[in-house]
């Protein structure tokens, strides 16, 4: 071969083993959705920062679009079971551009999110928990989790060497730890349901306002967040409904079950399983969290609370709800660490997913070679893994010193909605396009309603939906479902910015490897191993 003839590619296997099951999936899925983690936020946002918006009905419509993401996510990784998810799928059926859009977008979001999370699961719920239950370490909690970021960063940082350290061990372990964390905190979440079911509301407004917390009285609530501005609004929009459906859909959506799909076994069986029944049960736990204590304290009461935790959030704190709810700290404790937990498994999940996509986009020669090596001792991608590690400790320690600063554009949620998109045209465009492994695919995906092919109506509402809402949210940016309920201005700089990016990094790429004598283009042409 002569200096100037093109470089071949050397298609080998990755080295992962097929060691995930359903239950592994569901369990993964339960957490990567977040119903636990939605239903104090959600009480505590939905009312209040999209105020007027109609709880039942966002649940309601966000199942007509789950179930279709999941439906493609599952029918997609049956087809193509391989590792990248997302970036297989649109650089195989569409076009390499269309795959790394998504995946570029939902890789910054899990870089960032991972180092952002683990501060949110120890202020937002670890200190609150302690701080409620046991007011008595009050000082200690402060000093800890809230007054010296060397502690707080110190402390993050301990939890993601251990997380990340059992998934580069071994990730049959580290899917131990996921499903232990995710039946812990659905316990825990039932314990709270059967205290909701089973406790009066006129005990519970007495309990709330027997507790040295917040010292105010049930009703004083609504006085005291009137005098501080708010004002009962019961009328809503579709802008509103948008950005509400937006933040319920960072929590409930799930489908990056599909970037490790090349080591899960009996694929179809496992996704039908562990992602169409896992978003299912996800969004009847939140449905039903929700909708409880909407039931219980009603629509203007945490609306108010919600209010006030805008502006006093180590007070107005959802554990306080919990504990007028049981009424005994050390049960309320239990609760809220089950809550904790189920944020931790958020820190938790985008770990594999981010690794499996760099070994992906590695294996395509879009970045070195280097992030797809995987240990024959432990086959998992030690590399990718490490430098996932390294970028969330900088967010972390970003977070732990400046989180009021960056804090806002980091948790920017639209993000994920923007990279969940694709997915659908791509889903929509199988049978179209990529008509033979449409045909070679399995009986889930080819299922049909009157000769037309499921997948395909799937797809239109899938990726239909997701652009409404998105364009829904750029028109109302005081809506968007980011952390305090607003686009800001950096964060929709940091959205644009990465859109861009994403498009330009497959041109960029193949212009570099061109001049070192590789058409990377040709691989595109074919499936990557497994």
């Amino acid at each position: 071969m002569s200096a100037k003839s093109p470089k071949l590619f050397a298609r080998e296997s990755t080295g992962l083993t097929k060691s995930i099951g359903a239950f592994d999936v569901l369990s993964f899925t339960l957490l990567a959705s977040g119903p636990m983690v939605l239903i104090p936020l959600g009480v505590l946002t939905l009312p209040s920062v999209y105020e007027g918006a109609n709880v039942p009905f966002i649940l309601g419509l966000a199942l007509v679009l789950l179930l279709p993401l999941a439906y493609n996510t599952t029918a997609l990784s049956s087809t193509i079971p391989r590792a990248g998810g997302d970036y297989v799928f649109g650089s195989r059926i569409v076009h390499p551009i269309w795959g790394v859009i998504p995946s570029f977008m939902i890789l910054f979001s899990f870089v960032t999110g991972i180092g952002s999370l683990v501060i949110v699961t120890l202020q937002a719920f670890v200190g609150p928990a302690i701080i409620t239950s046991y007011p008595q370490f009050l000082n200690a909690t402060l000093s800890f989790l809230y007054l010296y970021p060397i502690r707080l960063f110190a402390i993050s940082l301990a939890l993601l060497i251990f997380i990340f350290g059992l998934a580069i061990l071994s990730t049959k372990a580290w899917f131990w730890f996921i499903k232990i964390v995710s039946l812990f905190a659905l316990f825990t979440t039932l314990l709270l349901f059967a205290y909701l079911l089973t406790t009066p509301s006129s005990e519970i407004a007495s309990r709330f306002t027997l507790q040295n917390t917040t010292g105010l009285t049930f009703s004083g609530v609504l006085e005291k967040a009137q005098a501080s501005g708010w004002t009962p609004q019961h009328t809503s929009s579709p802008l509103v409904t948008a950005g509400a459906m937006i933040f319920v859909f960072f929590f409930l959506a799930a489908p990056i079950s599909a970037y490790f799909s090349s080591e899960i076994k009996s694929v179809a069986k496992s996704m039908s399983i562990g992602v169409i029944g896992g978003t299912l049960f996800s969004w009847f736990i939140a449905t039903a969290g929700l909708l409880l204590f909407l039931k219980v304290f009603g629509y203007n009461f945490l609306s108010a609370y919600g209010f006030l935790n805008l502006s006093n959030p180590s007070i107005f704190t959802f554990n306080s709800l919990v504990l007028s709810i049981t009424g005994n700290p050390n049960i309320s404790f239990v609760i809220g660490l089950g809550f904790a937990l189920a944020a931790l498994g958020l820190v938790a999940v985008p770990m594999l997913p981010a690794s499996r996509l760099l070994l992906a986009w590695s294996l395509d020669r879009l970045i070195p070679q280097r992030f797809a090596y995987v240990s024959d001792r432990t086959h998992t991608p030690v590399f990718a893994l490490t430098f996932v590690g390294v970028l969330s400790a900088v967010v972390a320690a970003l977070d732990s010193y400046y989180s009021a600063t960056i804090g806002t554009f980091l948790a920017t949620t639209i993000i994920v909605a923007i990279a969940f998109l694709p997915n659908g045209v791509t889903a929509t465009l199988l049978p179209l396009m990529k008509k033979d492994l449409y045909l070679l695919a399995p009986s889930i995906v080819r299922l049909k309603i009157r000769k037309i092919p499921l997948i395909l109506i799937t797809g239109l509402i899938h990726a239909l939906g997701f652009l409404i809402l998105i364009a829904l949210v750029f028109l109302n940016p005081t809506s968007a479902g980011t952390s305090n309920g607003e686009l800001s201005s950096g964060a929709l700089i940091v959205i644009v910015v990465m859109f861009l990016i994403s498009i330009a990094f497959y041109p960029f790429v193949k212009i570099v490897r061109k001049r070192a004598g590789i058409d990377i283009s040709i691989v595109f042409k074919e499936i990557p191993p497994e």
